[in-house]
């Protein structure tokens, strides 16, 4: 009756620990699993810091150019968005630079583009930040710059401005 109580007692013991076992490994994985998590974002985190210290550097160079009244020029500026894209995903949109519109770039008046302000060229607007020149406007807008955005409500919201905005020698 012992014996037969040891063996009863050495299977539980067995199965406890079986179950153990398996708990730990399952632990384990998931460990594993927020240790990879931990260190995608610190690579995202790095590359965000990145981005903003060479942005950092960017305005630093030019910071004469942005804090010297003479270069600045009062422009109008608003907003845009392509509704194509939602409407029509599968459809191409292209800007006059024959790129694809994307954040942080803005269209021009022609008049603004016959001075010199052309596609590739970095433009600060004052308190909105540093922006590349894609596309063109429409000939009947004169000292006129267009940011554009991806979200429509957000082009909608943003209205029609009188800014400081200056061309960056960058």
């Amino acid at each position: 009756m012992l014996k037969c109580l040891n063996i009863v007692l050495l299977i539980c013991l067995s199965v406890a620990a079986y179950h153990y076992h398996r708990e730990t490994v399952q632990l384990e994985s998931v460990l594993v699993a927020a240790e990879n998590d931990k260190a995608e974002m610190r690579l995202e985190m790095e590359k965000v810091r990145d981005e903003s210290n060479l942005l950092r550097l960017v305005v630093m160079a030019n910071l004469s150019k942005i804090a010297d009244p003479i270069p600045n020029k009062l422009l109008t500026v608003t907003a845009y968005s392509s509704v194509e894209l939602r409407e029509f995903p599968e459809q191409q949109l292209l800007t006059a630079s024959l790129s694809k519109p994307k954040e942080g770039a803005i269209a021009v008046s022609r008049d603004l583009f016959n001075q010199g302000w052309v596609f590739g060229k970095k433009v600060y607007i004052k308190n909105h930040g540093i922006f590349t020149i894609t596309d063109l406007m429409g000939n009947s807008k004169t000292k006129h710059v267009d940011i554009y955005m991806n979200d429509q409500d957000r082009a909608l919201q943003f209205g029609k401005k009188q800014i400081e905005v200056v061309l960056l020698d960058v």
